[in-house]
């Protein structure tokens, strides 16, 4: 038997190929990294909410945590799942009349900088949401276009011009 005194340890063919593949997996690594990063989309606030519902007096919607949020970049759209009006939607009126770029049908509680902080409020008013029934008839005990008391509602926050809610909570309508 004869030992080959070569002192090559590997051929230069299989050196240039071990060296391709490290830079196709480093260039792969650093491509998903910052892939990323060029995009211009803005990430949408992300909040908790909770509300209460009073017949015919007002919505409180109530900023548990999460981003702070412009009264005037958001939609607030009620939703009922049960009752008369089960599977009817409602906008809120946005209509800004004093140009102050807070919709006249929020009014914040809180410190009124326009801007939904954690811990504060903001107050719907019935009448900005629903409608008066002119024909609902002289015995029932609902005259508005609204959910019931007793009934559910779900009520969810949009950014303007947005088509998938932002925050979301269920409530009941109070007496």
């Amino acid at each position: 038997m004869r030992f080959v005194k070569d002192k090559k340890a590997v051929s230069p063919v299989v050196g240039v190929m071990l060296m391709l593949v490290v830079t196709i997996i480093l260039a792969a690594v650093v491509s998903s990294f910052s892939g990323g990063l060029a995009t211009d989309e803005s990430k949408s606030p992300q909040l908790a909410i909770s509300a209460k519902t009073k017949f015919g007096d007002s919505i409180v919607v109530h900023h548990e945590s999460g981003d702070p949020i412009s009264l005037g970049a958001i939609e607030v759209r009620i939703f009922c799942p049960e009752g008369d009006y089960a599977d009817v939607s409602w906008k809120v009126n946005l209509t800004d009349t004093d140009n102050d770029k807070v919709p006249d049908a929020f009014h914040e509680i809180g410190n009124d900088n326009g801007v939904l902080e954690t811990g504060e409020f903001f107050k719907i008013n019935w009448s900005d949401v629903f409608n008066p029934n002119p024909f609902y008839p002289t015995w029932s005990k609902n005259p508005w276009s609204s959910p019931y008391i007793g009934e559910k509602v779900i009520i969810e926050i949009y950014e303007k011009g947005g088509d998938k809610p932002i925050a979301k909570t269920t409530t009941i309508v109070r007496p």
